[in-house]
């Protein structure tokens, strides 16, 4: 059981990180990172997945040193995903904003327009 929980974390750690690595490298367009349709939702079902493997091991059930490394570099690379979707957030509300502005003075120039075509 430690050892396909093992090698299951070692799978997560490396989408994980792979997620990681192309959110972040796009740090002034991280609204454009390409995320494929589904990702994130395959990810958090195998998140999910994850921790129910991880509440059936006993806690003092003694551990394999493979199995607590695995853990731990699992919990750091689920801190940098969060801070990676943070700054993706951020950047996503941003470009909204954006998009808004940009809405409003269209908005404003199309009545503008139909006004001044209406008047003459």
């Amino acid at each position: 059981m430690q050892s396909e929980l093992i090698a299951t974390l070692q799978e997560a750690n490396r989408e994980i990180r792979g997620l990681i690595s192309k959110l972040s490298g796009k740090k002034n367009e991280a609204y454009n990172a390409a995320l494929l349709p589904g990702e994130l939702q395959a990810l958090s079902r195998k998140l999910a997945r994850i921790a129910r493997q991880l509440a059936g091991v006993p806690p003092t059930r003694p551990k394999e040193e493979a199995l607590q490394a695995a853990i731990s570099e699992y919990a750091g690379n689920l801190e940098e995903l969060e801070r990676a979707l943070g700054g993706v957030q951020d950047a996503l509300g941003k470009r909204r904003d954006q998009l808004k502005r940009d809405l409003g003075h269209m908005n404003s120039a199309r009545a503008w327009m139909e006004a001044f075509r209406s008047t003459n």
